[in-house]
């Protein structure tokens, strides 16, 4: 029996109604659907409900740190956690509610691509002077939504549990895997928000 790959795009949100709808309405687009799981730690984020795409909802646990560990950032591990709902074989690709696809053809390109790690270009807003990351990997120059992973080695290296996790991501994995570099601009950022993943009461 023939093995087919999907991609599984995680999408983080939270109190970015939005955001999220524009986020979701460029996933749509796509030539190729992916398998999308949505991260969403507060249930008064209602505003998932309106999905009509085929998805599943995640909903992850805090753990708080056994140690104080400066820049503690949960959301990292929630990506961690839903790792564990993908077999292996798979391809992951991560969003988070302010950004948007623009590539019509990104998740038919993971796909054809068919490489550990492939790492795309991504676009900034206006306080970084719309400039593009992903052509080299140093930190503030690529991004978590600039790669496409082979789901077992994502699972296998995990996020950091602190702040600026996704470039300590990607640098774990290039120290194993070769990474593929593709001239395309998968995304951009929807606008330039004061604080990553929506405004909270407390972390």
């Amino acid at each position: 029996m023939s093995f087919s790959p999907k991609v599984y795009l995680l999408l983080r949100t939270h109190n970015r109604p939005d955001e999220f709808r524009i986020c979701i309405k460029s996933i749509s687009k796509q030539s190729v659907l992916p398998e999308i799981i949505i991260i969403s730690d507060d249930e008064n984020d209602a505003y998932i409900n309106e999905v009509t795409l085929p998805h599943q909802v995640f909903r992850p646990k805090y753990r708080k740190p056994r140690w104080w560990i400066r820049h503690h950032n949960p959301f990292n591990d929630y990506f961690n956690q839903a790792l564990e709902l993908i077999p292996d074989g798979h391809f992951v690709y991560y969003l988070d509610d302010d950004d948007a696809l623009v590539d019509l053809d990104w998740i038919k390109t993971i796909l054809k691509q068919n490489t550990d790690f492939l790492i795309g270009k991504f676009q900034l807003g206006e306080s970084h002077n719309n400039s593009l990351i992903g052509e080299e990997i140093v930190r503030g120059k690529i991004g978590g939504s600039c790669i496409a992973i082979r789901s077992e080695i994502a699972r296998g290296i995990k996020w950091p549990l602190r702040g600026a996790g996704d470039f300590f991501f990607i640098k774990r994995v290039v120290e194993k895997y070769k990474p593929e570099f593709i001239s395309i601009i998968a995304g951009k950022v929807q606008k330039d928000l004061q604080h990553s993943w929506g405004v909270r009461k407390s972390y």
